[in-house]
């Protein structure tokens, strides 16, 4: 079955929730609003289940557990993703919910009203409670949850223009965009943003691809390749991700590379010789080899072998359907989300990218959860 922009396909029976709103028990499904033209992000939100989520922020972003629980974890953090998908103000966001929505999002009843934070609560949650470093955490344990649910064994990794304002006076001027912008270096596991670390405008991209090896260790995904432009070719980017993912580097070369000496075979099998010691030998496999290698200070030269195979491969991809693709998401990112720093004071910004870049996350999550395809497709939340 076709699925076009206005069509969705739902791969499997979706789960019945049961919840008690003002004394009457609701049961509701998110089928019952697969084929509506325009629904509350709320709805779709009540049907997501993020309580690991919630519990992981209770026990590692709140010193004092006893008091601090005037409002639902899991619901604000559902609220945020409201806030910054509808792109108000923390006091907009508050004053245009209504008291169905808040419900919905998992606020709970008293004395027969639904409590709502304020702007100021909702900020104080973003800015002071979660900060930076809980927005990390949340954007790994929703990355990992996102690799689980992908089809997808492929990766990729690119980075994005964040515009600045023409006045700003702390973003860099990049010539090559011909603007002021700071970057988002995003990784991907298919068409699936995972994890994402944010820089300055004129920042190489090659030292970023450390902390995103990281990241796909700590969710436990599973690749085969993982693809990158030229701007993160370098023996040691081939080697670390052959080792440490066990998967392919498809990283662009340029067309003035060439084969490298000290990655041919004979030089492999040299070097394997001398640890001999270490129980090397030129007789064992080849991924022993790399590995004896790898693991006694002959990294690049791991790399060098790596990037030899790749050049000489004449099916090897090139740069040009990775930058088409990554630019599809990433323009898809910002045309359903404010993914720029314009106007964001300095010391937010990164902040902001983040909480706005988590927000994409959920709203996949929404759709993969429930197996409706295309995953990407949020035209139906308002």
């Amino acid at each position: 079955m076709p699925t076009g922009s206005n069509t969705f396909l739902c791969l499997h029976m979706m789960t019945e929730f049961s919840k008690v709103y003002k004394g009457v028990l609701i049961t509701d499904s998110l089928e019952n609003y697969i084929n509506k033209e325009h629904v509350s992000l709320c709805q779709f939100l009540f049907f997501l289940n993020i309580a690991d989520i919630a519990q992981y922020v209770k026990n590692n972003f709140y010193t004092d557990k006893t008091w601090h629980f005037k409002y639902d974890v899991e619901a604000m953090i559902k609220l945020v993703v409201v806030k910054f998908f509808r792109q108000k103000s923390f006091k907009k966001t508050i004053s245009n919910l209504t008291e169905e929505e808040a419900w919905l999002l998992g606020f709970q009843e008293k004395d027969n009203k639904i409590p709502i934070p304020t702007g100021s609560a909702l900020h104080h949650f973003v800015k002071y409670r979660l900060g930076v470093e809980g927005i990390d955490e949340i954007m790994l344990m929703l990355g990992k949850k996102i690799a689980k649910l992908s089809n997808s064994n492929e990766a990729k990794l690119d980075s994005t223009l964040l515009e600045a304002s023409r006045y700003s006076k702390n973003s860099k001027f990049n010539p090559h965009y011909e603007c002021k912008m700071d970057k988002a270096h995003i990784t991907m596991i298919g068409t699936y943003p995972v994890y994402m670390t944010y820089t300055d405008g004129l920042a190489g991209d090659s030292p970023e691809l450390p902390s995103h090896i990281d990241a796909l260790l700590k969710m436990d995904a599973n690749i085969d390749e993982y693809r990158l432009d030229g701007a993160y070719d370098s023996f040691q980017n081939h080697a670390d991700i052959w080792y440490k993912l066990n998967a392919n580097p498809l990283i662009s070369l340029g067309v003035d590379a060439v084969i490298n000496d000290e990655g041919k075979l004979e030089r492999i099998d040299h070097w394997a010789n001398k640890m001999w010691k270490l129980g090397g030998s030129k007789y064992m496999n080849i991924v022993e080899k790399l590995e004896l290698l790898y693991e006694n200070d002959r990294q690049e030269q791991v790399g060098m072998y790596i990037r030899n195979k790749n050049l000489e491969d004449k099916s090897f991809p090139d740069s040009i359907t990775l930058r088409q693709e990554c630019e599809r998401i990433h323009g898809h990112i910002k045309n359903t989300l404010k993914f720029d720093v314009r106007y964001i004071v300095d010391e937010s910004r990164e902040l902001y990218v983040k909480l706005n870049f988590i927000t994409y996350q959920l709203l996949l999550l929404i759709n993969l959860a429930n197996g409706i395809e295309p995953a990407n497709a949020f035209e139906k939340f308002i």
